[in-house]
Order: structure tokens, then C-alpha cells, then sequence
């Protein structure tokens, strides 16, 4: 379904231009051409900046999925209303400048277009994000019917020009986008909060897309640049010809595309990482596959192709240059998956470097290759930046994507195995035998469980007053029992005793209440706390202003202080597992370690301050080894630091003298080694561990140094 739409859209582009030459002079035929190029412009900034952020963040939305779509029609609708003032000013600048009457006309045709054209397109990717792919081959064939039958009667009736050319497209997608709409309706919901939550959710995702859609233009051009400088431009035309033959493969790579981002999505959602490697494996198998039944055709019959479709002289000859350019095609095309991967895991600045890359390899080669062998050497400069660039792309998404049991079997890891059983857990918890309209959606995983979100889709409670439960999934592969998750179930019913509802600073501080534990599957119940992990809201500046860097790790501080007083160990204390609503001003602490880790720490460990030294050692251990996470985001590395070490200071600030404090540090130092000492100890990837525990030391060490520099500081002042 998606490889039809994709051929409906092309053929319609493609019919578009013939039939607009057969009715028109050359001139017109370019207007059109000039009008439409910055129509695509106009849509690839949607798709990278609303677009593509929809379906990637539809599961992880803020609000409800209808608000979350709501909002992104809104943020379609505001850069409609931006770009008709931009092409509206530029029609008056040329009016008041007497230019060409065509293109005046252009301009102002262009404007009433652009709305339902943006219009037609977000309809379209929004069907594609959920799937829908009959929903979008039945609005793009709706639109290129009525756009051909258009066509067809204004070159009739003699009255074909780039600006009627551009009005018929611009009924067609007014027509058939209003309908759209219509039916869809109550799919959307509008609330302005949401609509700015959502709009800096989608620009801190949108903005790299963007950047990496540049990254690649610039990778795809600079061959014809570089040709025109050096060789002429008669070689970057016959080199265009060439790609031109080389592009009959494009609607196939764009229709496989269409689709690749949702279904990365939807296996990140329900299967984690490891779902999403093996789909996007598959998906680079099934395009290499039909890419490399392309490159073959090209090889036999590209010099026939060339001068059937190019009779001229300059083109005789190019069909080794035709299967090299195809053969870059496939590699580019194999990358394809990896860059949705990456997208999909919200990691799209490694693809901006991946393709920085290969715009630079490519730059470089084609520069010194075609002095040497002309426009064959240019072809195999071009293929190479495209291998450069899928492998850094494939490289950088093994490297970020999280680590899971690849020895886990399908039904340990596979979606619809793990929803039915979480759905069979809330069966046993509230003793229903049906499933009550209930919605399980995948919040995280970890080595040792998955957590699942569970809500009831005629918003009513759950259980009792409950709208939501959260369920945590034990894997069979990390061989958990039953003991040990009413252990975890005790302690965070002490915890939540302790700290939960209290207000710190202006933080209100929160913890699941552990409801019910589930023998099998092995399960453990609780509810619902607000807030994102600490993680996520610091790789953005924009969540941490100077005031929460100084008041939260007070807070965080303060509330585990209840808990270290009591004798209460939280025993995973990283950024992972607190959770922080700014807007809010709300804190919250979920997945209590095991208590039983505490203790493996050695008999040579101090343990004046346990619990409170094991806590913030384990904190500053695991800030420390978060290397693959914060790759090409040093700003986010560095805020995590600096959280880390404002809570050691808050903490350290409530012991009394000098010597006392620097004894705290000692303590915390030692428990630190320990967890480094740890991380070598299994024989698998043991080199990356080493390499990992340097990094990880070398940042403890300048962590502590520093505060053991500052405690001196205030000490000599003092």
C-alpha cells in the first residue's frame, strides 16, 4: 500500500510536467518549476519540524494522543500562516518593483496554495505515522485525479500557465484536505498549553532532523557544484542525465521509507531496542535486496537507458557511471533504516554528524577523482561519502541503542507477548476476566523488567480511583523470584511512607504506592508518579535554568535524607529513576534497587554515613559510566555532571566540620571504586568495560577533586 501511494504520488508529478509542456512554452514550464521547488521546501521544514517529531513522540506524548495531534495541526496551521506572509510580502515587493507579470501572478497563486497544500501533507504523514496506508493512497489519489483532470481542462480551454498549473494543484489538495479533515476530526483536540508543551517537545527533536535533512542535501549537491567549478557544466548535465536514470528507483526507496519511521516506532514502543535493531535489519535487508536487483539492471541495460531517453553525443558512454551512481544509491538507501532508528530513539544529532561526514568524504574524493578519471571518478567520490555516511549512521545506532538479552527469546522480547501479560497482570489485580477497554503502553525497559503504563480508554479509574496503574514486567531472563519483588514491594512501602506528598523547598515530592505483586508472570503493581526522567530533561538547556540546578538537588536531597535517617537505602539512586516535573515543581522517586546490593560493597568500606554515602556513590558511579548516551552531546554530559555534583555539595553542606565532611567524601569515594571495580567482573565486552571504567574514573576523580578543592576553599576563608 505504502510503494502504491508513493507511485501515485510520483506518477502524478511526473504527468504534471508533461502535461504542462505539451500545453505551454518553456517559460512556463520553469515558473511551475520555481513555484513548486519552494512549495517542497515549504514541506520538507514541516515534515523535519512537525512531521517527523509527531510520529516519533505519538507515544511519548505529554497530553492525550488526541491533544498531541491537535497540537501538531496547530503548529501546520501557524507556519501556513508564516509562510503566506512571507509569499504575500514578496508578491508586494515585486509589484511595487514592476517585475515580470508571470511572475507577480506566481507569487500570489503560491500563497493561496501553500495552506492547502501543508494541509494535504500533514493528512498524509499523519496516516502514515498510524499506519494507515489505505487512508493515504486514497487522499493522494483523490488529490492527483482531480490535479491531472485540472490540468487536462485548463491546457483545454487554452488557459495553461505556471500560475493556473499551480491553482489546479492547489483545488485539488483545498478539496480533498478540508474532507480529510472533516472526517477526521475527532482525532484532534485543542489546548493551547499543549500546543506550546508540544511545540518544544517536537523543536528539541525537529531542529536536528532538520539540520541532518541539510546535512544530506548538501551531501547529494556538492558533486554538481563541484562539477560545474571544475570540469563545466556541460559534465554536470550529463552527470545530472545520469542520476536522472539512476532516480526511477527513488519511488521505491521513498514508498519503504514512508513507512520504515512508524514501524521503528511502534518496535521501539513495544519491543525496546532489541525489537527495533531486528526491524530495522530487516528493513535495510528488504531495501539492499531490491536495490541491488536495481543496480544490476542498471549495469546491463544503463548505456540503452542513456541513449534512448538522452540522444545527444555528450551522453554516449556513461553506462559504467550509471551503475556506480546506482550502486551509491543502494548504499545510501541500506543507511536509510539506521537514520529512522536513530530518529526514532531521538538521537537525530548523530545523524547530522554521521552525514557531515559523508558530505565532507564526499567533497574531498570527488574533488581529487575527477581531475584524475572525469565524471567517472566524480561517481565513485560520490559513492564513497555514501558509504562514509551509512556507516556512521549504522555505527553511531548499534553504539546508542539500549543494551538488552540477545538471547532472550522472541516471546521474552516480542510485543504482543509481554502487552498480554501485563494486560493478564491488572486481570489478576482487579479481579476482572476482561480487559475493560484498557490500553497498555511501554513507559521503559531495563536489564532486569519493562514497565508499562496501563489506562482505560473511556477515561474511567482503572482500579478504585486510579486512571492509571504502572505495571513492572520481570524478564524470565534475568531470573528474578518472588521473594525478592515482595522485598522491593516492602521497601518501596517504606519509602513511599516516608517521603511521599511532602513539599521541600517548593517541591513536591512523590513515589509509587507498590498495590499488588503478581506471581506469573512475576509482576509488581503500583501507581502512577508524575514527571520525565532527569536524563532526558537535561540533555535540553532549556529545562534547566539556574534556579532548578539550584533548588532540585536540594530538594533530592532533603526528602532522601527521611529515608537515609530511618535507616532506608533507595539502592538505584541514578537520574533514570527520578522523575521531575518543572512545571510542577514536582519530584519523584521510582525502582528502589534491591536492598541486598548494598552489602556487596566489601567489609573495607566505611559506613559511617550508609545509607546516605552508598545512595550518592552509586549516583556519581552512574553518572560516571553514561558514556554512549550523552555521544555528540558534551552540553548534556556536562549539566549531568554538574547535577551530580550539586547534590554531593547539598548533602555534604548538612555535616558539620571540615574533617568531618572530607571523611564523607573518603567514604564515597571508596563506594564508587567498588561499583568500578565491579564492571570488569564478566569476561563479555570486557574491553569496552575498561575503556568505560577509565572514562568513568577520570570523571568521579574530577568530580570529587573539585568539591574536595572547594570544601579547602571555604575552609581557609572560614
Amino acid at each position: 500500500m505504502a510503494l502504491a501511494d508513493q507511485a501515485v504520488v510520483s506518477a502524478a508529478s511526473f504527468l504534471t510536467t508533461v502535461v504542462i509542456a505539451r500545453w505551454t512554452v518553456p517559460n512556463e514550464l520553469g515558473l511551475y518549476s520555481i513555484g513548486i521547488s519552494l512549495l517542497v521546501s515549504s514541506l520538507s521544514i514541516q515534515e523535519s519540524l512537525i512531521s517527523l517529531p509527531y510520529t516519533i513522540q505519538q507515544h511519548r506524548a505529554r497530553g492525550t494522543p488526541a491533544e498531541h495531534a491537535g497540537s501538531s495541526l496547530t503548529h501546520s496551521a501557524l507556519l501556513s500562516a508564516l509562510g503566506i506572509v512571507i509569499l504575500l510580502v514578496i508578491a508586494l515587493a515585486l509589484s511595487a518593483t514592476g517585475a515580470d507579470p508571470r511572475l507577480r501572478a506566481m507569487t500570489w497563486t503560491l500563497a493561496g496554495v501553500l495552506p492547502f497544500a501543508l494541509l494535504r501533507e500533514f493528512g498524509r504523514k499523519f496516516s502514515l505515522a498510524h499506519l494507515h496506508t489505505g487512508q493515504a493512497l486514497i487522499l493522494d489519489s483523490a488529490v492527483a485525479t482531480i490535479q491531472l483532470a485540472g490540468l487536462c481542462w485548463i491546457g483545454w480551454v487554452g488557459r495553461m500557465s505556471g500560475a493556473t498549473a499551480c491553482a489546479a494543484l492547489g483545488f485539488a489538495c483545498a478539496s480533498t484536505s478540508i474532507i480529510w479533515l472533516c472526517f477526521s476530526r475527532g482525532k484532534f483536540a485543542f489546548r493551547w498549553t499543549q500546543v506550546l508543551t508540544t511545540a518544544r517537545q517536537s523543536w528539541g527533536l525537529g531542529r536536528w532532523l532538520f539540520a541532518g535533512q541539510i546535512t544530506v542535501s548538501v551531501q547529494g549537491y556538492i558533486t554538481y557544484w563541484l562539477l560545474a567549478l571544475v570540469v563545466g557544466t556541460i559534465a554536470t548535465g550529463v552527470f545530472a542525465a545520469c542520476m536522472s536514470v539512476v532516480m526511477f528507483a527513488n519511488p521505491l526507496i521513498t514508498g519503504i521509507s514512508n513507512i520504515m519511521t512508524p514501524r521503528a516506532v511502534l518496535a521501539l514502543k513495544e519491543g525496546g531496542g532489541a525489537l527495533l535493531r531486528r526491524q530495522m535489519v530487516h528493513d535495510a535487508l528488504l531495501l539492499g535486496a531490491a536495490m541491488t536487483l536495481f543496480c544490476i539492471v542498471a549495469l546491463f541495460v544503463g548505456d540503452d537507458v542513456m541513449r534512448l531517453l538522452y540522444p545527444g553525443k555528450e551522453y554516449e558512454g556513461q553506462g559504467r557511471t550509471v551503475a556506480v551512481l546506482a550502486v551509491a544509491l543502494l548504499a545510501s538507501a541500506v543507511g536509510n533504516p539506521a537514520s529512522v532508528a536513530l530518529a526514532s530513539m531521538e538521537r537525530a544529532r548523530a545523524i547530522v554528524w554521521a552525514g557531515l561526514v559523508g558530505a565532507v568524504i564526499t567533497g574531498v574524493l570527488v574533488w581529487l577523482l575527477m581531475i584524475e578519471w572525469g565524471l567517472l571518478g566524480a561517481a565513485y567520490g560520490f559513492l564513497a561519502g555514501n558509504v562514509a555516511g551509512s556507516v556512521g549512521r549504522w555505527v553511531a545506532f548499534l553504539a546508542l541503542v539500549p543494551h538488552f538479552d540477545l538471547n532472550a527469546s522472541p516471546t521474552q522480547i516480542g510485543s504482543n507477548s509481554n502487552s498480554a501479560m501485563a494486560t493478564r497482570v491488572v486481570q489478576q489485580f482487579t479481579q476482572s476476566s476482561i480487559d475493560s477497554g484498557w490500553v497498555v503502553q511501554q513507559l521503559d525497559e531495563g536489564v532486569q523488567a519493562i514497565v508499562y503504563a496501563v489506562t482505560s480508554q473511556s477515561q474511567q479509574p482503572v482500579w478504585q480511583a486510579y486512571r492509571s496503574l504502572v505495571i513492572k514486567l520481570y524478564k524470565p531472563s534475568a531470573a528474578p523470584n518472588v521473594e525478592l519483588v515482595r522485598t522491593q514491594l516492602e521497601a518501596l512501602s517504606r519509602f513511599h511512607a516516608v517521603v511521599d506528598g511532602r513539599t521541600i523547598n517548593g517541591w513536591t515530592i512523590s513515589t509509587p504506592a507498590p498495590l499488588y505483586v503478581c506471581a506469573s508472570p512475576l509482576a509488581l503493581v503500583m501507581t502512577m508518579v508524575p514527571g520525565r526522567p532527569l536524563t532526558s530533561l537535561l540533555c535540553d538547556a532549556d529545562n534547566m535554568t539556574t534556579e532548578v540546578l539550584d533548588t532540585a538537588p536540594r530538594a533530592i536531597v532533603a526528602a532522601m535524607e527521611r529515608c537515609w535517617s530511618v535507616g532506608q537505602l533507595h539502592g538505584d539512586l541514578n537520574f533514570d529513576n527520578t522523575l521531575c516535573d518543572i512545571a510542577n515543581r514536582s519530584l519523584s522517586f521510582v525502582d528502589l534497587g534491591p536492598r541486598t546490593n548494598s552489602f556487596l560493597l566489601g567489609d573495607d568500606v566505611p559506613r559511617r554515613w550508609y545509607p546516605a554515602s552508598h545512595d550518592l556513590a552509586y549516583m556519581l558511579y552512574d553518572t560516571g559510566v553514561r558514556v554512549k548516551s550523552t555521544v555528540g552531546n558534551p552540553k548534556a554530559r556536562l549539566r549531568q555532571k554538574l547535577f551530580a555534583e550539586s547534590i554531593l555539595r547539598a548533602f555534604i553542606e548538612t555535616i558539620g566540620s571540615f574533617e568531618e565532611k572530607q571523611r564523607l567524601l573518603d567514604e564515597i569515594e571508596a563506594c564508587a571504586r567498588v561499583h568500578l571495580k565491579a564492571l570488569c567482573s564478566s569476561s563479555s565486552l570486557e574491553l569496552w568495560r575498561m575503556i568505560v571504567k577509565k572514562i568513568a574514573a577520570r570523571r568521579i576523580d574530577a568530580i570529587l577533586l573539585r568539591l574536595r578543592a572547594q570544601l579547602s576553599h571555604l575552609d581557609r576563608t572560614n
